[in-house]
């Protein structure tokens, strides 16, 4: 039980870390802790039907390139945007206003993904050594893999592809609406095929800069999404300054929207210092052990 608690929390912290990041990438307002919290739990839950699918299939193992762009990145993506399809797709407004939100809530279901992967990395790669009573090859196994699942993958992945998709929420025509998801589709698997391939055969130095990469292709696409968001053209509207309004709701429906809070701060969320000191101590926790049943149900089912 120890070991299952610490690799719960040694998982936990950098990731929760970059959700915070993410949530409060955008200054105008702050996405509803609700939606918030089905995307992250969606995200962990998709760990169990992308297991089922590559139990079922005659899958080759061991790093190459079919496992890092089919076992790897087309599965596992083909399943959180699945999921992602119902669910933050068929999010209403206001809770979903303009691309960023997708691109954000969509970061955040890849997060989800990525702690529950990342703790069953460290409770696999160190349960025998840890069983067998080696205390030093125990804590020499775990610092590996610690450093092994720092960088941010999913996260970068799904948020980068989910301003394609969102670019798709909010568009009318359905043929460009397929267009716009099969190239985020395209780009999320070619992102994670990559990230898999060089993590294996690259190094850490070559991984950090991909990497970086990525985080500022994020950073660019997150300040075009700001420059043309719904909520900077009601900000202009409310001044009398000069905008081009082509949104499908009106100026007064941004303005009420949940988390909008101008001419004064975005207002805060689940993620301030309290609830996620909660989280993280008592919730948390209690998700991953339940998500960790589900796995060994959905396993133990496939066996009969």
């Amino acid at each position: 039980m120890n070991l299952f608690v610490q690799a719960i929390y040694l998982a936990s912290g950098l990731s929760l870390t970059y959700i915070f990041l993410l949530y409060r990438s955008n200054p105008l307002r702050r996405l509803p802790a609700s939606r918030v919290t089905i995307s992250f739990v969606v995200g962990m839950l998709a760990v169990i039907p992308v297991l089922l699918i590559k139990r079922a299939l005659p899958l080759p193992e061991g790093p190459s390139l079919f496992t890092s762009f089919v076992s790897a990145g087309m599965i596992e993506e083909g399943v959180k945007f699945a999921l992602m399809a119902v669910t933050i797709w068929r999010f209403p407004f206001p809770d979903l206003a303009e691309p960023l939100d997708v691109a954000i809530y969509f970061g955040i279901l890849g997060v989800g993904f990525g702690i529950y992967e990342d703790f069953s990395y460290l409770f696999s790669g160190t349960y025998s050594v840890w069983k067998a009573g080696d205390i030093g090859q125990f804590h020499r196994a775990l610092q590996v893999l610690v450093m092994a699942r720092a960088f941010p993958g999913h996260i970068l992945f799904d948020s980068l592809a989910g301003f394609l998709v969102g670019h798709a929420r909010f568009r009318a025509d359905n043929g460009a609406r397929v267009w716009w998801i099969t190239c985020a589709f395209l780009l999320a698997v070619a992102l994670h095929g990559s990230f898999n391939l060089i993590a294996v055969h690259g190094g850490s130095i070559p991984l950090l800069t991909y990497v970086a990469v990525l985080v500022g292709a994020f950073l660019h696409l997150r300040r075009r999404a700001l420059e043309s968001s719904p909520f900077s053209a009601t900000i202009a509207y409310i001044k009398g300054e000069k905008h081009d309004w082509r949104y499908q709701q009106a100026p007064e429906e941004y303005l009420f929207a949940d988390g909008f809070s101008w001419p004064g701060s975005p207002k805060g969320g689940m993620y301030e210092l309290f609830p996620l000191t909660l989280s993280l101590v008592i919730l948390y926790p209690l998700l991953v052990a339940t998500v960790y049943m589900l796995e060994r149900a959905a396993l133990w089912l496939t066996r009969l």
